[in-house]
């Protein structure tokens, strides 16, 4: 049975029910292909397919489907890869790694294509990168500065320097239909964006974060959700107000990821606990 987990100081006015459903207790493929840490996954947006980022300078594919127990195919980077994001069509492939320029790959041929003006890279290392819903936008973050780019022609179109007062930016998410764009920083606050102007809509505060930690919407973009490293709990703001709406009981340690589902009420969280839990959401709003 579902375990509600609600901390006794969460508030009670409006509250966010959010219902652990399961801890699934075997997994139903295992890779071990890596030989160093893996920073990120993604999902191919058409075929069966995975793609993993690793410390070890290699993105590695899986095909899922097909049950084979080792990567099909493997692209190896100059650079320890920190993030990797599918475009939404599947060709091509975004990887955010040790370098400070984005490195913008073609999915069949491996081909490597990095700004055209040198002077738009970063200036410190590239923490993340996402694609925009329909691919015509990324974005990236290394060091205190956010870049958001055209999807076709790989320019930069604009900077946010010091998005998070100097500190580092650790990870990135559009919402909006690609109109706004979240950051998580280690100044323990997550931003919301006007991509268009560069303009600071809102800031959510509350959640202590100094490392890579997540930040997403959920799927009707009423809430922001993100976690506290201190305590591993979840936590969630009003989209449109910035409010603190709730905190629950996730993780036993720090949560470094999060994502939500685009079309339902399901998140999954994973922390360095070693655990993934996946949550139903219902909405009182």
């Amino acid at each position: 049975a579902a375990t509600r987990t609600v901390p006794s100081s969460a508030p009670r006015a409006r509250c966010l029910p959010l219902e652990q459903l399961s801890v699934v207790p075997g997994a139903t493929r295992t890779y071990s292909d890596h030989a160093k840490a893996i920073n990120d996954v993604d999902f191919h947006p058409r075929s069966p397919v995975l793609v993993s980022a690793s410390a070890d300078c290699t993105m590695r594919f899986f095909d899922y489907a097909s049950g084979a127990p080792r990567a099909s195919r493997q692209c190896t980077d100059t650079h320890a890869v920190h993030a990797v994001a599918f475009h939404p069509s599947g060709d091509h492939l975004l990887a955010a790694t040790e370098h400070h320029a984005i490195h913008l790959y073609d999915a069949a041929t491996f081909r490597c294509y990095l700004a055209p003006q040198p002077s738009d890279h970063h200036l410190a290392p590239v923490a993340d990168a996402r694609w925009s819903a329909d691919g015509s936008l990324f974005a990236s973050c290394g060091g205190d500065a956010i870049k958001v780019w055209d999807g076709v022609t790989n320019r930069c179109v604009r900077t946010i320097a010091s998005a998070h007062l100097g500190a580092p930016v650790n990870t990135l998410c559009f919402g909006g239909g690609g109109r706004t764009l979240l950051s998580c920083g280690a100044d323990s606050c997550v931003r919301q964006w006007d991509v268009g102007s560069g303009k600071l809509l809102r800031v959510f505060e509350g959640a202590q974060q100094t490392r890579r930690t997540a930040c997403c919407f959920s799927h009707d973009e009423a809430l922001v959700l993100s976690s506290d490293e201190k305590t591993g709990e979840l936590v969630a703001w009003e989209a449109s107000t910035g409010a603190q709406q709730a905190r629950y009981a996730a993780h036993s340690m720090p949560v470094r990821w999060l994502a939500h589902s685009p079309v339902e009420a399901v998140a999954v969280s994973c922390g360095d606990d070693g655990l993934v839990h996946l949550w139903a959401s219902a909405y009182l709003l």
